[in-house]
């Protein structure tokens, strides 16, 4: 990539916030960068976030029933070491619990007929720090891992363990 072109894209990069100012990082003198033109604008900001915190409840499973359980990989090392507890009500809502090492540590709904970006309404929460609050809330589609409270490599939760 052709430095003139790098410039530019830093520059972009720098008034969207995506990458800290860089100037006083370097021991070099720093060439000056010319203003970006007027019209160019940022993209409209994202009106969800992907993660909120805060403190959140479990969700009300009064209509639904177990459907299926079954180890999963939680953390990405390959070992199925979180139980998943899959409930289903009768219009076909989904929820599901997710525990590792005996603790429960997240819950999921998924309303068949909502949005799967909005985050009130369908979501996943986590207790990030095995305290027993679950203070992270995300989006379906969000990446979410087994608490580092919780991470024991090849420890396996058996099934029928605490719901």
């Amino acid at each position: 990539m052709n430095p003139s072109k790098n410039r530019s894209l830093l520059l972009f990069a720098l008034q969207l916030g995506l990458v800290p100012a860089l100037g006083a990082c370097s021991e070099k003198p720093q060439d000056t960068v010319a203003e970006a033109p007027a019209t160019m604008s940022a993209p409209a900001a994202q009106t969800v976030p992907v993660m909120e915190k805060g403190m959140y409840f479990k969700p009300e499973l009064n209509d639904y029933a177990l459907h299926n359980e079954y180890d999963d990989d939680g953390d990405g090392d390959g070992v199925n070491e979180t139980h998943v507890r899959r409930y289903i009500d009768s219009q076909g809502d989904t929820a599901f619990s997710l525990t590792t090492n005996g603790k429960l540590w997240a819950w999921s709904l998924d309303a068949r007929e909502g949005d799967d970006s909005d985050i009130h309404a369908n979501y996943v929460i986590r207790d990030s720090n095995c305290d027993g609050v679950f203070d992270e809330r995300y989006t379906l589609d969000a990446e979410f891992h087994v608490p580092e409270c919780l991470v024991e490599a090849g420890a396996a939760e058996e099934p029928g363990g605490p719901s």
